[in-house]
């Protein structure tokens, strides 16, 4: 796809007798992108995991995409792997914004009309290859995921979703005091007591929206996916993206979702095009 890329893969590239992990580490001193290819059987092993940790520490989270080779996205269990924006193998479009992705990490990328022509004139055959992978690992034989486990990491997300409404009520405490009322079918409601003037809370939900803008780029792909970023007063924030964004934007959907409901502020996503392709609105 791009003859400036110098791939290291660890099955291929580690010779006999040599130390794994320490190659592996020597060799993540000139990365500059990471694909961990993962498979209902390997996505618990340590050396996955490993690899998966050690790459996010040099590249961050944005240079690192877990390849799902005979799974999708909710069947990765709860561990390192599931802080990062998986690709789906299975899914043209999805692995054509990782191609992109790559590309754009390159000093000399390809053109994206040149780069969009050789990634169609490959897909068959990487498909096909694709395909007797999963056939080698059928998935009715592969070990699903326990209950236990999916209460587990819907706990932490939760308590996740607690720290960011914490964050919230500290940056609007510098305004007066605040007391969040809302139950899961009500609308979230922030209210002010206090000798507080209207401005200093005009003010105050105006960063929240601000910063609830940012959080929505940020889980979408920054600023390389994301090419605008509109707040609208202090209830709905507006973002344009690429056509890769959009896909990002369709995999975070729900989180986007938990996003707006939190911050009570709706959240737009528009095409390069300019036209609506998803609304969150606050619930």
């Amino acid at each position: 796809m791009n003859q400036a890329i110098s791939p290291f893969v660890s099955s291929q590239d580690i010779s006999k007798g040599e130390r794994g992990l320490a190659k592996i580490a020597d060799q993540l001193q000139g990365c500059s992108f990471g694909v961990v290819c993962v498979t209902r059987e390997n996505q618990s092993a340590p050396w996955i995991n490993f690899e998966s940790g050690a790459l996010s520490r040099e590249l961050g989270e944005s240079s690192l995409i877990p390849f799902l080779l005979d799974m999708q996205v909710k069947d990765l269990s709860s561990g390192p792997l599931t802080q990062f924006q998986a690709t789906d193998s299975s899914n043209k479009e999805d692995v054509w914004a990782m191609v992109k992705s790559i590309n754009a990490k390159c000093k000399t990328p390809v053109e994206p009309d040149r780069l969009r022509t050789t990634f169609d004139r490959f897909w068959d055959d990487l498909a096909t290859q694709l395909t007797a992978v999963r056939e080698a690992h059928p998935s009715a034989d592969a070990p699903q995921r326990d209950v236990p486990d999916i209460l587990d990491e819907l706990v932490k997300l939760v308590r996740e979703q607690n720290t960011r409404i914490g964050a919230l009520e500290k940056v609007a405490g510098n305004v007066g005091t605040v007391t969040s009322h809302y139950t899961i079918n009500e609308p979230r409601e922030v209210r002010f007591s206090g000798d507080v003037d209207e401005a200093s809370v005009t003010s105050a939900l105006k960063e929240r929206a601000t910063r609830a803008g940012r959080m929505a780029r940020e889980m979408i792909g920054g600023r390389d996916t994301v090419t605008k970023a509109i707040r609208k007063g202090s209830t709905a924030v507006d973002l344009h993206c690429t056509d890769e964004g959009i896909v990002r934007a369709r995999k975070v959907s729900r989180e986007l979702e938990a996003l707006a409901a939190d911050y009570n502020v709706g959240i737009t996503i528009y095409g390069p095009d300019g036209v609506e392709v998803a609304s969150h609105p606050p619930f």
